[in-house]
């Protein structure tokens, strides 16, 4: 039996590997063009579809040069992703709003909606881990992990990356916390970007991964 929809909008985009999350932002776009459940002029504080189009076709150009390997367009397709991503949240409180609990109307707007939530075994995974940061320790070569509290998990796994953090091979497990609040870590070479990761850990299991940040380290 299939799940009823709900008349909410998905925007959980960081969970999204670089190639879907591609996909999604043109999708989206493409699909609010001359929608007519959504006509124009939109609200000046909501994002514009000119503002999402150069945004989108920033992070698409960056996706593209970043996938040789460069750390600098890397680091810059992380920036240009975040500053879509931005943009495409703060766009769906406003779809709502018109649709105005329409399922049909937000279906035609290349987003994602929620479903019912159903009876289940309880064996879902953990979600990820919201309000990571990871940013330099005081201390030349430490870096400091943290997260909002994740209810249900036991224990926590950070992992570090130096490569391409769309690339899942380049993780490395850096330890097991029992908490997710300042976990500072060291080894880290100054000069060079790291980026981190966080994952709860529950009677289920790991957990989905937290949104990835970087850092260069001093």
């Amino acid at each position: 039996m299939k799940n009823k929809m709900q008349p909410k909008l998905i925007i959980a985009f960081d969970r999204l590997s670089e190639p879907a999350f591609d996909t999604k932002a043109d999708l989206i776009y493409t699909s609010l063009v001359a929608n007519v459940n959504f006509p124009l002029p939109w609200p000046g504080p909501v994002p514009q579809l000119p503002d999402i189009l150069a945004a989108k076709t920033n992070y698409h150009g960056l996706f593209e040069a970043a996938q040789a390997g460069d750390a600098g367009k890397i680091a810059a397709r992380v920036i240009a992703r975040k500053a879509l991503t931005t943009l495409l949240k703060n766009l769906a409180p406003y779809l709502e709003l018109v649709a105005a609990g329409n399922v049909a109307k937000l279906q035609t707007t290349g987003y994602d909606l929620r479903h019912d939530i159903v009876q289940s075994n309880n064996n879902d995974p953990l979600p990820g881990p919201t309000g990571f940061t990871f940013t330099r320790g005081d201390v030349s070569g430490t870096i400091v992990a943290s997260a909002d509290s994740l209810p249900g998990a036991g224990s926590y796994i950070l992992q570090t990356c130096t490569g391409d953090p769309a690339v899942e091979a380049n993780w490395k497990t850096k330890g097991t916390f029992l908490h997710c609040s300042k976990i500072t870590t060291d080894g880290y070479n100054p000069g060079t970007v790291y980026y981190g990761r966080l994952q709860g850990i529950g009677i289920n299991g790991p957990g989905v991964w937290s949104v990835s940040e970087g850092v260069m380290a001093v």
